[in-house]
């Protein structure tokens, strides 16, 4: 399982509770954000936020951009130092409650995101894609599969930053290109039940009309 392009054993600190993931990966995507928005956007207390923030920070997952004063405080506003990646030995590491957890987490983001982008258009130009593909593959292809996938992240990752370097992105800074969401699922399904299993054997043997 990937998220990103870089991995190091504090991400498995910074993974420890479930909100950090969704702030570190909310300050990536808007290139930087504050406690006080991603408390308003989370709808989770400010002091909750705020914590998990400083716990990045101290990890050396997010470092602060710039700050603003507000009603005679100070919001500090932070951007990603790097974006995060989750190996297959990694992702091994972790529980198995985190685990089912993160992607559990980040099935909910991606269901929300891409059935909101279907009802407004997200899926109109050419380009965009929607694919399902039912395999059967051995160990060895699974993880063949897994690897490939992993290189299109890091490949996806070289494209993001050559983008931003033709339309000089900055942290903060909106830009008139649009903003798109690559996902990739590819999951272990149950095994077939024997009654499916008979349908296939069915269809596979019907003669063919000419």
């Amino acid at each position: 399982m990937a998220a990103g392009l870089t991995f190091d054993t504090d991400l498995l600190k910074a993974l420890g509770h479930p909100l950090r993931l969704r702030i570190l990966e909310a300050i990536t995507e808007k290139g930087e954000a504050s406690p006080v928005g991603l408390s308003r956007e989370f709808r989770v207390p400010l002091a909750t936020v705020s914590h998990h923030s400083r716990v990045l920070r101290d990890l050396g997952w997010i470092e602060v951009a710039r700050t603003e004063p507000r009603r005679g405080a100070v919001e500090h506003f932070y951007r990603a130092v790097t974006r995060p990646f989750i190996g297959d030995t990694q992702w091994q590491r972790l529980s198995l409650p985190m685990r089912r957890g993160l992607a559990a987490q980040t099935l909910r983001d991606i269901f929300v995101q891409a059935a909101r982008a279907g009802g407004t258009g997200g899926f109109d130009d050419a380009g965009a894609c929607v694919a399902r593909m039912p395999l059967e593959l051995d160990e060895r292809g699974w993880h063949e599969l897994s690897d490939m996938l992993a290189d299109v992240l890091r490949r996806t990752d070289v494209i993001q930053q050559r983008s931003d370097a033709r339309t000089s992105r900055r942290p903060g800074q909106g830009t008139s290109v649009p903003g798109s969401t690559l996902a990739l699922l590819h999951f272990r399904v149950s095994a077939p039940t024997e009654s499916t299993e008979l349908t296939r054997q069915r269809q596979r043997e019907r003669p063919r009309l000419p």
